[in-house]
């Protein structure tokens, strides 16, 4: 049976689309398939090669990165004790209270134990009362201009301060500008300090360090006393008071052959034991007896210390047992 020339042209056409949709699904879909794996693997590679030029690129600064890690963790280990013995800290104690020709005759010490140390910001509490807001009401002169949290004012102008971390705050100006620590001014420096203060107490962050606790009485004149105190307070290793006494007036206890004389309230002369009983005002050169309690914050530094300086004498700090 002959075909006419349309129905040719029909079959023609019918086997062309069979063809073309057979070669789509044998050849072309499985290479659009192909195509898509192997474009999430080169996606997978390309963030792979990121990651491996980001970590190569450090080879560069990796050693000065370290460099000032440690010197960093040096210095905050300097603010601090090494993990003390009980006998070290007795030596220690001793030490600080005989450079301020001061003396005790017993001292009582605890094992080394762990604190957790956290930052206290204490926000002053204000009382509000009906006289009080007619006082501020009176004095307040035209609109006052009620800043939003994080700003501040400064030299006429308004500061926003913006706090990312434990050890960074950004300040930038009306405009946007950041300022530069170079270019703080006092109030900026003060700014910083309690935004950080505030960041670091509301996100309850803390730390834990070691500590020995050394309780002794001391004796010697009131002057070295408080100069003891003082400086026990600026030294540059942790060192805090758990108790504290500073006597206003003491109790005269004299020996019956003692010569010393004393000026009672009425203004009487009274000699040696004559007054013993009577309480009089503390002066500096007045001897005192009273408990003291402190206690030494330590932290093991990364390269052992041999002694550690208290007050001019050095104390050797590397008296622990061989361990085997």
């Amino acid at each position: 049976m002959k075909l006419s020339k349309v129905e040719k042209i029909v079959v023609a056409v019918i086997l062309l689309g069979l063809i073309l949709v057979g070669g789509t699904f044998l050849l072309i879909m499985p290479s659009f398939e192909r195509i898509g794996k192997e474009t999430k693997t080169l996606e997978a590679n390309l963030l792979e090669k990121a990651e491996l030029d980001e970590r190569l690129s450090r080879l560069d600064t990796i050693d000065t990165d370290i460099t000032n890690s440690k010197n960093e963790a040096i210095k905050l280990e300097g603010g601090f004790f090494p993990d003390l013995t009980t006998y070290e800290a007795s030596e220690l104690a001793m030490a600080f209270m005989t450079s301020h020709n001061l003396e005790a005759h017993t001292i009582a010490l605890t094992s080394i134990t762990t604190k957790d140390l956290s930052l206290e910001y204490t926000v002053p509490e204000s009382a509000e009362y009906d006289l009080k807001v007619y006082s501020q009401s009176a004095k307040a002169t035209g609109d006052v201009e009620v800043l939003a949290e994080g700003q501040f004012k400064d030299g006429g102008k308004t500061y926003t301060i913006t706090v990312d971390s434990v050890t960074n705050a950004i300040i930038n100006d009306e405009e946007g500008n950041e300022i530069a620590p170079a270019k703080y001014t006092d109030i900026m420096k003060k700014v910083y300090k309690a935004a950080i203060c505030r960041f670091v107490n509301e996100g309850d962050i803390s730390q834990t360090v070691a500590q020995v606790n050394a309780n002794y009485e001391v004796k010697g004149k009131f002057s070295d006393y408080m100069q003891f105190i003082d400086d026990m307070y600026k030294n540059e290793r942790a060192i805090t008071f758990d108790s504290l006494t500073i006597p206003m007036t003491t109790t005269i206890k004299e020996d019956e052959d003692s010569d010393a004389a004393y000026i009672n309230e009425a203004g009487e002369l009274m000699m040696g034991s004559e007054a013993n009983g009577k309480e009089v005002l503390v002066e500096d050169d007045t001897e005192v007896t009273v408990p003291v309690s402190i206690t030494f914050l330590c932290v093991e530094p990364m390269e052992s210390l041999k002694t550690v300086d208290a007050n001019g004498t050095a104390v050797v700090v590397d008296q622990r047992p061989a361990v085997y």
